[in-house]
């Protein structure tokens, strides 16, 4: 019996040497938190300014780990504040741990964030407000959440909290570290944060029903002094903001004033690009009604009676939330307009008529040489009639998506002198000589010539057929000049 040989692959060795899974989790989560420099924080900082956490920018640094067979996200957000605020009074540097001071700042009361957060991922969506720094109005923090499903065992959010805990621990780190829980939308997060001999947890309770004692103010201190676990003598200082979100705020659908110029419903003789949205661009009005640093031996707010009557509210508030991208006529119709200096087409393309060799009538000076050499004695062609039925020389129309009278008021609002009483002037200051500006390079004065004939252009291609009337409007200006220039009459503007 003794002699036999014993099968070694009948017993089962665990090698208690190698590190499990959990153990590289925690060992790799701490080794991030040095990395991104968590430990023992900063010597100095100075305090938060009012709502400076939603208009500062956010640097997000992240990190994907995987525990057994869940992949993880780290993610660390920090407030890239200005070292001082314009025009703030000069504040003193603050010492200690930086997640409590922010914690007990009355500045970071009630932080406004502009937007609302998608779960998409992005540039943007890190500049806008994240939930954690709007409740308890953190300049820094880290999250752990999953990347594709979302943690909804109590076991296994235990277990992540546990290794925060040790990585904490062990880091020395004093940011609060978060985990997700739950479905992301809910917004769940349970933290830690330790700093000395002092730690902190952060808990979320979410409830599909709220229960009726705290809905009220009474219901939610007895909660409060209940977690203390002692007598509280003092009063607590409380803050209560009621809020108001108005959606549809208006009566009727929004309708911009959009008038053309030079055409029949044009109200005013004003001449200017359209300026307006197709839509309303307020998306949501907000208003808030506070009382800031209430004592709650002073006010009653339960079942039966409550002091906090919104129109009693020592501050009021209202913010305006607008849609992403509203569709405004002003960028339209310059963004159209920059398009047509890349255009390759030329002007023959839109109107052939006035191509050479063709059969057009010819137009009155057209060949500068005849008024060079042609002789002061009249030719008798241009005394006499001509033949019966041969065609009179006239001045070549181009036929086009401007009418007559649309394009005779815009070439009267480019050269106003040719009426008796013109109807859109020059000012004196733009006909007048004016002093030398280098800083005005290839510039156009307000209301000039070039100013008046771009504003022109922009508006036949954007509202009276495109290129094709940008073209016919060209046209006509450029004869209008030659005809000026040849006879030496003076150009207005």
């Amino acid at each position: 019996m003794l002699n036999e040989e014993v099968d070694d692959t009948e017993f089962f060795q665990q090698d208690f040497t190698t590190a499990s899974d959990w153990e590289l989790f925690n060992a790799r989560l701490e080794e991030i938190f040095h990395e991104w420099k968590l430990s023992f924080g900063q010597s100095t900082f100075r305090k938060i300014g009012h709502h400076e956490l939603a208009s500062c920018r956010w640097n997000v640094a992240r990190e994907t780990i995987k525990f057994a067979d869940v992949e993880l996200q780290v993610a660390h957000y920090r407030a890239m504040l200005d070292p001082e605020l314009e025009g703030a009074e000069p504040t003193e540097p603050v010492t200690g741990c930086q997640t409590f001071v922010d914690l007990m700042s009355i500045e970071n009361d009630y932080c406004v964030a502009y937007g609302q957060r998608s779960d998409g991922g992005g540039d943007d969506d890190d500049q806008k407000l994240h939930p954690l720094a709007q409740w308890y109005g953190l300049r820094e923090f880290v999250i752990v959440s999953p990347v594709k499903k979302s943690i909804s065992n109590e076991s296994q959010i235990r277990i992540l909290m546990s290794s925060v805990h040790i990585a904490v621990a062990e880091s020395s780190c004093d940011v609060p570290v978060f985990v997700q829980a739950m479905d992301k939308v809910q917004h769940v997060y349970l933290g830690v944060c330790e700093s000395g001999p002092v730690r902190m947890s952060f808990d979320i309770v979410h409830l599909h029903v709220t229960p009726p004692t705290c809905k009220y103010l009474s219901g939610l201190l007895e909660v409060f002094k209940g977690k203390i676990g002692i007598a509280y003598v003092d009063p607590v200082v409380v803050s209560v903001r009621f809020t108001y979100q108005l959606a549809r705020f208006l009566s009727g659908a929004y309708v911009s004033d959009r008038s053309v110029p030079f055409t029949e419903h044009w109200p005013n003789s004003v001449v200017a690009l359209p300026f307006g949205v197709t839509i309303d661009p307020v998306a949501e009005l907000t208003v808030h009604c506070t009382w800031p640093q209430v004592a709650d031996n002073v006010v009653v707010d339960s079942q039966t009676y409550s002091d906090f009557d919104p129109l009693t509210a020592p501050l009021w508030s209202l913010r305006a939330q607008f849609e992403d991208t509203p569709v405004c006529y002003l960028a339209d119709c310059l963004q159209e307009y920059l398009q047509i200096s890349d255009s390759r087409r030329a002007l023959t393309e839109y109107f052939s008529e006035i191509n050479f060799g063709t059969n057009m009538p010819p137009i009155e000076g057209a060949n500068p040489l005849d008024l060079l050499t042609e002789s002061k004695i009249p030719r008798l062609s241009s005394v006499l009639p001509g033949r019966i039925g041969a065609p009179k020389n006239a001045p070549a129309k181009l036929e086009g998506p401007i009418n007559d009278d649309q394009l005779k008021d815009m070439l009267y609002y480019l050269f106003p002198d040719a009426q008796k009483e013109p109807r859109w002037p020059y000012a004196p200051s733009v006909t007048g000589p004016a002093e030398f500006d280098p800083m005005r390079i290839k510039t156009a004065n307000p209301d000039s010539l070039v100013h008046r004939l771009a504003t022109l252009l922009a508006l036949c291609n954007a509202c009276f057929g495109g290129k094709r009337a940008v073209a016919q409007l060209w046209a006509e200006f450029a004869q209008e000049m030659r005809y000026r220039v040849e006879r030496c009459i003076p150009i207005p503007g």
